[in-house]
């Protein structure tokens, strides 16, 4: 035996042990087992077969079509069509002859009906598609019509959609119709631009205003469905349900009066009338807004990202930022440089807490100065709406805060203990944005500031923070049915300055510090998960690198602990942290621009419309 044919066989006979002793199989009586070629192996027999038909070797039947001549294998065409494998195999008159002339198709349909036959790939030109489709579905090849589902749509564009409409209905290909509709969607604007709009079906209007891929500003989206209406329709229930599906709360006033009540039928209709005015009251009373968490107030096309607001700088430049940030949706070390500012604060804060309720982001207290003890801590709070890009003033808190916790629960927000100019805080209060109001509820058993809280399930969580002159190792847990304040199990290690979150039915804390027998902050690295459920905490992985003061998000099924202040190095932290719910595994993502401590972190939904620049 050849030495090349002795290594493969050596080595067959090596990868079959591993196999076996991977899996841990004891060895069959006979002696027999299963070897499985990789894939390469029939990309192989392809190349061949098509070898032998490019040299007319063994060529057994000569198709005809249009005059034109191809020779084939018959058992090859057998395996794949049933048109043949009828033809051939029982006792037509065709089975025994040389050449077969096939009526019905194109020569260029065929041509390339071959040619995926023989190789699983082809080129397509112009309307090379329809030829294709048209002789596979004649010939009965599915391994061709399976193809061409899959590559129909390669060619179409906002001047020739109709015609692949027209073929995918014709062919009963419902999985391109559900293609053709994204495309509507995702080019609607273009279809209306190039006078096409009009081709369009009511069904396909309807699913176009019902696909989430329906990328472009609520006005333009009204004016375009109005425009198809005006085209093609002159049934008002039709006007009805397609008005139905516009979002009208999601155009701005200025455009509802100037540009939808300037549709004299708008206006005349009663059921149209009543949509643009509940529109109207949505914005007449904007604190509300967030309440009504309906369809046709969320955004239809959005891209989530992770958003940064404001900030205190520490090193090189002293200051506090008033920008917010969002990043790419992949958090890697060069898309934490990569950010881009979206809009700014009404004024720069650090220390305050931003709370994403409905995606309306809610910005509460805060320090206006780089005091270290709460000194500058306001009540003030700001909405910003991401899908108008605007800033709502909502009521002020009853307190001044600082260093507190926020969270949303049942309709309401909730501030709770932090710090300000005269000390610590027990007090505790709720935000109803029914009526823009705040009212104080139950004050925590003792005053805390640079504590750290969570929502789940029904309750608030509140765990550790500065009282007493320590840092404690406390967790209260607020009822908002009851109006009460829990004592749950303690943290195993006091600590302030954390970060917590929940994910996954339990509770996590991370980083912040402690004071040593000198009084001084030492670093707490180790990290703890709380479960609700059995009211118990569980050591987990520490955290690699100091995080005091930083800010902690569950993005993507991932928890991040962004910035803050390294107490090792008593410098400011630029790295982020990322930590596997899965692996519990800690891995450091990269560095953000600047050293910040007091930073918002928070998700958001913002509006992903597709050619349109920010207004």
């Amino acid at each position: 035996m050849p030495v090349s044919q002795v290594q493969h066989s050596n080595a067959k006979r090596i990868r079959l042990e591993d196999r076996m002793a991977e899996d841990n199989q004891e060895s069959p009586a006979n002696g027999v087992y299963r070897v499985e070629e990789r894939p390469e192996h029939g990309m192989k027999i392809l190349q061949g077969l098509n070898k032998l038909k490019n040299d007319k070797i063994l060529c057994d039947v000569t198709l005809i079509a249009e005059g034109h001549r191809f020779e084939a294998h018959r058992v090859i065409l057998v395996s794949c069509s049933d048109y043949f494998r009828s033809m051939f195999t029982s006792g037509m008159r065709e089975s025994n002859q040389r050449e077969i002339e096939l009526k019905g198709i194109t020569c260029k349909g065929l041509e390339k009906t071959l040619e995926i036959i023989y190789t699983s790939t082809t080129t397509l030109e112009g309307d090379d598609i329809f030829d294709v489709i048209a002789a596979a579905t004649h010939l009965q090849v599915t391994p061709v019509i399976e193809f061409c589902e899959r590559n129909f749509l390669s060619g179409m564009n906002v001047n020739n959609f109709y015609d692949f409409i027209n073929t995918a209905k014709l062919y009963s290909m419902t999985n391109a119709l559900k293609q053709i509709d994204v495309f509507i969607a995702r080019n609607l604007r273009e279809i209306s631009k190039e006078g096409t709009l009009h081709l369009l079906t009511y069904d396909q209007m309807v699913n176009c205003l019902h696909s989430d891929r329906l990328c472009l500003k609520e006005i333009e989206i009204f004016h375009i469905t109005w425009e198809w209406y005006r085209l093609n329709s002159t049934q008002d229930e039709q006007a009805n349900r397609l008005m139905s599906l516009i979002r009208f709360p999601l155009i701005n006033p200025t455009d509802l009066v100037q540009h939808v009540q300037a549709v004299e039928k708008m206006m005349e209709k009663p059921e149209l009338r009543q949509m643009v005015l509940a529109a109207l009251n949505y914005h007449v009373v904007p604190h509300s807004q967030p309440l009504d968490n309906s369809i046709n107030t969320q955004l239809r096309c959005f891209m989530e990202r992770l958003a940064s607001v404001g900030g205190r700088e520490i090193h090189p430049n002293p200051c506090l930022h008033d920008e917010i940030f969002v990043f790419d949706s992949k958090i890697t070390s060069n898309s934490l440089l990569n950010r881009s500012e979206i809009a700014s604060l009404p004024s720069a804060l650090s220390h305050m807490q931003v709370v994403v309720y409905n995606n309306f982001l809610y910005v509460l207290g805060g320090c206006t100065t780089q005091c270290a003890h709460g000194e500058s801590a306001v009540n003030s709070v700001m909405r910003y709406d991401p899908r108008f890009d605007s800033w709502f003033q909502v009521s002020p808190m009853l307190h001044k805060r600082a260093y507190f916790f926020a969270g949303a629960l049942n309709n309401r927000i909730y501030a709770v203990g932090g710090k300000f100019k005269d000390g610590s805080l027990a007090t505790a209060e709720a935000y109803n944005p029914a009526d823009n109001t705040w009212e104080l509820i139950a004050s925590m058993p003792m005053s805390y500031h640079a504590h750290a809280g969570a929502v789940y399930g029904d309750h608030i969580y509140v765990s550790g923070g500065y009282s007493g002159n320590h840092f404690t190792p406390d967790m209260q847990r607020y009822d908002p049915s009851n109006n009460q304040w829990e004592d749950m199990a303690a943290m195993l290690t006091p600590r302030g300055w954390h970060v917590m979150c929940a994910a996954h039915d339990k509770l996590y804390v991370f980083g912040g510090c402690n004071l040593n027998v000198n009084q001084q902050a030492q670093p707490v690295m180790q990290s703890e998960c709380y479960d609700p459920s059995t009211d118990q905490w569980t050591i987990i992985n520490p955290l690699s690198i100091s995080h005091k003061e930083a800010s902690c998000v569950v993005y993507n099924d991932q928890i991040y602990v962004l910035g803050g202040y390294n107490v090792q190095t008593k410098t400011g932290q630029k790295l982020v942290s990322r930590y596997d719910i899965y692996t519990g595994i800690w891995e450091t993502v990269g560095a953000l621009p600047r050293s910040l401590t007091g930073v918002g972190y928070c998700t958001l939904k913002l509006p992903d419309y597709l050619g349109s620049d920010k207004d």
